[in-house]
């Protein structure tokens, strides 16, 4: 019998420089994929490396030996001492391993909650894994209902609405304002990552041009380069704000670089067409007061980030929904494994059946020679009936456990050592092929 396992760090158990040394880049993973199929005794196997999170989904039997050998095995080709891993991994089999692996993908373990580039970085390990041909059935049934289920958490609920990053909300508020942003145009005033990040949202949203002005040249083109924008010198701050529709400001400056003796010529020439002005700079670089004059509109850093916290409570109380739709597709997927898991048992008792009734009427055969044929196919039916009755109660109280509780190991077990069913032993099978070392770091 295999098992599910997830193995892994990730935003919320280790620190950013530990998670950069383990993470994988695509190149890797085909080859760690291999070595930890080998040397985990991975009968399936799939790897998830992103900025956040580096985990190992796999199957093997006894998840938590698979587990800890796949901790070895990180540890070993990754060179961090396994003391340190283990102190900030975490080791997750069955059902609390297929509830990960759904919410993962749901967006609901992400560090914000319902930001959808998860599911497609999880889809895209998924692909990968299928092209080295370490996906088998267990892996396949559960990602897809991973897949379903991030579906489901998108439709059925409100987790990934609002935006939850103040640049994101900056572009959010633009379009209440100006309505679709493509043909407007953006002016970032300054270069840093808070410029980046709104530049980049910017260009999702299909603004037409964005321009970035700030004192240091080099920094300055550099993010035009990044964002195929236009580089102004600072001089032409005045030129710049007379042809924008939204200005991201983010200088870093002491004093405000954009005031009111500034913007009213400005707006002069603009001749009432409205500006709005993202200030997410701390100290402000627009002045208060510019507020006041018409058609000018102005958020800072405290009016955005009090809509991402606003968002992101509304977002959290739509996640407790969202997990108990996730737990609804988890149950399926356990039912669905643990019937998988009885298949064997009941083949075999199957077999076992019919070969004492074979066994039986082969002894007999040569006495029922005088019988007419349709006399002799009613004692081989009456044979098998009664094989067929005596065996239903077990076969059905099988079946019935496969969907309850964890009772399926303990009954199949008993069925087969009462009836002295010979199972091939998944375990012996998978450990031998694999040839497994290191058995003194195996937890009983």
């Amino acid at each position: 019998m295999t098992e599910l396992v997830a193995v892994g760090l990730n935003h919320k158990t280790a620190p950013v420089e530990l998670r950069e040394r383990l993470a994988f880049g695509t190149g890797d993973i085909a080859a760690a994929l291999s070595a930890l199929r080998e040397r985990a005794g991975l009968g399936e196997v799939m790897i998830v490396s992103t900025c956040n999170r580096v985990e190992v989904y796999g199957v093997a039997p006894h998840w938590a030996r698979a587990g800890e050998r796949v901790l070895q095995a990180l540890a070993d080709t990754r060179a961090v001492p396994l003391t340190e891993l283990v102190a900030h991994t975490f080791v997750r089999g069955e059902r609390a391993a297929a509830s990960h692996i759904c919410r993962v993908a749901a967006s609901l373990e992400s560090m914000v909650v319902g930001e959808p580039q998860i599911l497609g970085q999880v889809k895209d390990a998924f692909e990968l894994a299928q092209r080295e041909g370490t996906v088998g059935g267990v892996l396949d049934r559960c990602l897809g209902t991973a897949f379903r289920a991030a579906k489901r958490v998108r439709s059925e609920t409100e987790v990934a609405r609002g935006a939850a990053s103040v640049p994101s909300v900056a572009v959010d508020l633009a379009r209440s304002i100006f309505g679709e942003l493509t043909g407007s145009g953006a002016l970032l005033v300054g270069a840093g990552e808070m410029a980046s990040q709104a530049g980049v949202h910017l260009k999702a949203a299909g603004v037409a041009e964005i321009a970035v002005v700030n004192r240091s040249e080099a920094r300055g083109r550099a993010l035009a380069d990044e964002l195929a924008a236009r580089f102004a010198p600072w001089d032409s701050l005045d030129a710049e704000l007379r042809r924008a529709d939204i200005v991201v400001t983010s200088t870093g400056a002491q004093r405000p670089v954009i005031d009111r003796a500034l913007l009213r010529p400005v707006m002069k020439v603009r001749r009432g067409k409205p500006i709005f002005f993202v200030d997410i700079a701390v100290p402000r670089d627009v002045e208060p007061e510019v507020a006041r004059l018409e058609q000018v509109f102005l958020y800072n850093i405290d009016d955005l980030q009090g809509i991402v916290h606003d968002n992101m409570r509304a977002r959290a109380a739509e996640a407790e929904r969202a997990g108990s739709l996730v737990e609804e597709e988890v149950g399926e997927f356990v039912a669905w494994q643990r019937a998988r898991s009885i298949g064997p048992i009941v083949q075999a008792l199957q077999q076992h059946a019919r070969a004492i009734a074979e066994a039986e009427l082969g002894r007999v055969r040569g006495k029922l020679q005088g019988l007419a044929p349709d006399q002799q196919k009613a004692v081989e039916a009456l044979a098998n009936g009664i094989v067929q009755k005596l065996l239903h109660k077990p076969m059905t109280a099988l079946r019935q456990a496969a969907v309850g509780e964890g009772a399926e190991a303990d009954l199949a077990g008993a069925v087969q050592q009462l009836f002295g069913l010979e199972v091939p032993s998944a375990t012996a099978t998978a450990e031998a092929a694999a040839g497994l070392v290191k058995p003194e770091l195996v937890r009983e």
